[in-house]
């Protein structure tokens, strides 16, 4: 009879002890939050078409911000005008190295992500990649924003 036993408390505390050791192997990071300022966080190499960015940062293991790599200066503004020197605008071609000029689109902040956001499931896309898309909705469903470290439904994009 004492045998039973000694294998029955055995056998609870190897329960336990099991449990106890899965339970802390569950704990999960938070995601960084506070992206320095210009700053946009690694976003499968599109980071850099946002025009606020300066500069993409990866979020660490560690919870911080480390710099991934700086963006190209963004051009903006008006074009010129392609005859205003006295060239035949018809015949004008683009400029070697020229970029093309952003898109005169008002989106609201965190419209192509932001710090705390996860990337979005197919069909959901954010504001700003459907803005950009050159016709349609590129797929996108429902389209969201960035706030406060989370996404916001914005509207829905209906071909």
């Amino acid at each position: 009879m004492k045998t039973r036993r000694t294998i029955v408390v055995a056998a609870l505390v190897g329960a336990v002890l099991a449990v106890l050791i899965s339970c802390s192997d569950a704990m999960t990071a938070d995601p960084c939050r506070d992206i320095p300022a210009g700053g946009c966080p690694l976003s499968n190499g599109v980071a850099c078409q946002d025009p606020t960015c300066v500069a993409v940062y990866a979020c660490r293991a560690n919870r911080v911000w480390e710099l991934d790599h700086t963006c190209p200066p963004h051009e903006a503004g008006a074009p010129t005008e392609a005859g205003a020197e006295g060239g035949d605008a018809a015949n004008d071609g683009p400029v070697e190295g020229s970029r093309p000029f952003d898109a005169s689109i008002d989106a609201p902040p965190g419209a192509s992500g932001g710090p705390g956001c996860e990337d979005l499931q197919t069909p959901d896309c954010t504001l700003g990649f459907a803005l950009a898309c050159p016709m349609g909705c590129c797929g996108c469903e429902d389209l969201f924003v960035c706030q406060n470290g989370g996404w916001n439904y914005y509207a829905t994009c209906q071909q």
